[in-house]
């Protein structure tokens, strides 16, 4: 006795189709599931087995085996144990599906089962309904937790059940619902998530620190605020969000679908409409910061894809979480092999950071009342928890000083959100013109061929630019960080050609580089 149902699993953050074949056999009771289930998978077979039962149905007293194919790939989570049960049901001929095959070939099965035979939802349900409809699946059938989810995808007829019993019926009478059916309305339009964001029209000074954070956006530039305690580092960066430009819809299923699989997923069936903002606490362990586990899942580096990391408090994160960032920031991903799979998750953040000059936070700060405490070599020694090739990674460094009370209790307002964001929507219309035939977005993705190719200087600017470079003790990595964040001040300018006074923004960007 044989049976075959559709179910899936995540590898990543992409969904993949299982085929799960339960085979009854006579000998000793025995219940096995091969094809490398995780932990838990294997505990479904007392869920199963009890919510057979507790549905009305004789659970068969016979050698079980069911396979999830292909059995080269690790499967993952508890969304198998309605197909299984599905498939166990099938196989013992307890239930009978008319035109099984031209039902069953092309319908899914997802859900996790409880003792009784009700259904839960579970985590991943966009990226698995994307992978259905890829490979042509007709209809999905899951948690009516997740209905609102899965109708993201549209093109495919959903349909909910909260218990096992009302899965069977629904088979059983070969009542497959039209789209026009009230459980089918796959095309019904879901809204957004979405929250507040400030205004850095409330920002009272700083003027300097809001070019650089305009340039920064621009151009996707990674950011570094460096201030007395106080002085607006925080404030600052909270606002980035109100200038970063709206989530593309292929970019909002990029990023519901790793919220999905994060399970921070709060409201199921919205789509995220703004470009994410992640501020994780210093205490982070690196698997928390870039993902990983024994079942990896995504971390926070890739739950800002497509927004803004902010790390506040740089320096006090441990070096080793530090560290594991380098890769990611390089290559727009992060790649964690396992015995069994690589996971491959997206990474590709614009990383904000912010940090106090020294340990007591008033060294080069003019604050009254406040003098650093700290001899040289405690400053040193705080400033080189960030290595080299950390820093070299971030391409604007800029500091952020105090802010005087005849400042803050002025009436005149700054540069709102909407004129910066005006100003970075041209510039992103410019590098979106000259990267029509390459495979980037942004000035900070440019390799060193794109470097060579698009930032072109003005003799005087080649000219500070050497000259600098000797000065400044410039790596090569910082080099082209310094040529790219010249061509989007350039693309602010509406220039084609990077001009002196663009150099010599660019290098003023990068205040670590310099030598005391």
């Amino acid at each position: 006795m044989y049976a075959k149902v559709l179910g899936s699993s995540i590898l990543g953050i992409d969904g993949f189709l299982v085929e799960i074949e339960v085979d009854l056999a006579n000998g000793l009771p025995q219940f096995q599931i091969v094809g490398l289930p995780d932990s838990s998978i294997r505990e479904s077979k007392d869920r199963v087995r009890a919510a057979i039962k507790n549905s009305g149905y004789h659970f068969p007293i016979k050698r079980i085996t069911i396979n999830l194919a292909p059995a080269d790939m690790k499967k993952e989570g508890s969304g198998f144990d309605l197909p299984m049960a599905i498939g166990i049901l099938m196989a013992s001929e307890q239930i009978d599906i008319r035109d099984s095959e031209k039902n069953l070939e092309k319908t899914l099965f997802i859900g996790e089962l409880s003792l009784d035979g009700s259904i839960h939802g579970i985590n991943g349900i966009l990226p698995m309904a994307i992978e259905a409809k890829q490979k042509n699946i007709e209809r999905l059938i899951l948690p009516k937790q997740n209905v609102d989810e899965a109708r993201l995808v549209h093109g495919i007829e959903v349909f909910g059940f909260s218990h096992l019993k009302d899965v069977i019926e629904f088979l059983t009478g070969n009542r497959y619902p039209s789209s026009n059916d009230e459980n089918s309305e796959y095309n019904k339009f879901n809204s957004f998530i979405d929250y507040e964001v400030e205004d850095f029209i409330d920002v009272k000074g700083h003027v300097q620190v809001k070019r650089a954070i305009e340039v920064a956006v621009a151009g996707m530039h990674n950011l570094l605020m460096i201030g007395p305690p106080g002085s607006g580092k925080s404030m600052l960066a909270k606002r980035i969000p109100s200038v970063l430009p709206p989530l593309t819809w292929d970019e909002m299923l990029e990023v519901t679908k790793i919220y999905s699989v994060a399970g921070e997923f709060g409201e199921r069936g919205k789509l995220m409409s703004k470009r994410p903002f992640r501020q994780p606490h210093h205490s982070i362990s690196s698997a928390g910061l870039i993902g990983g586990g024994s079942s990896p899942k995504p971390g926070e580096i890739s739950l800002a894809h497509r927004g803004v990391l902010f790390l506040d408090e740089l320096p006090e994160f441990s070096r080793h979480t530090l560290e594991s960032m380098r890769q990611p920031l390089e290559d727009g991903k992060v790649t964690i092999s396992r015995a069994r799979a690589a996971y491959v998750f997206p990474a590709e953040v614009m990383l904000v950071g912010a940090m106090n000059p020294c340990k007591c936070g008033y060294y080069g700060a003019e604050v009254p009342g406040h003098e650093c405490q700290c001899t040289p070599l405690e400053v040193k020694r705080y400033r080189s928890r960030l290595s080299g090739p950390l820093l070299d990674r971030i391409d604007i460094h800029i500091e952020v000083p105090w802010v005087n009370i005849e400042t803050l209790r002025e009436e005149k307002e700054g540069k709102s959100s909407q004129m910066m964001r005006e100003s970075i929507e041209k510039a992103r219309m410019m590098q979106k013109r000259r990267f029509e035939n390459e495979r980037i977005q942004f000035n900070s993705e440019m390799n060193a061929k794109q470097v060579k190719q698009f930032c072109q200087l003005e003799q005087e600017a080649e000219d500070l630019l050497k000259q600098s470079f000797n000065q400044f003790g410039l790596s090569g990595r910082s080099l082209s960080r310094i040529l790219k964040i010249s061509r989007t001040i350039a693309d602010l300018e509406e220039s084609e050609k990077i001009k002196v006074a663009h150099l010599a923004e660019a290098i003023n960007y990068r205040v670590l580089d310099r030598k005391e």
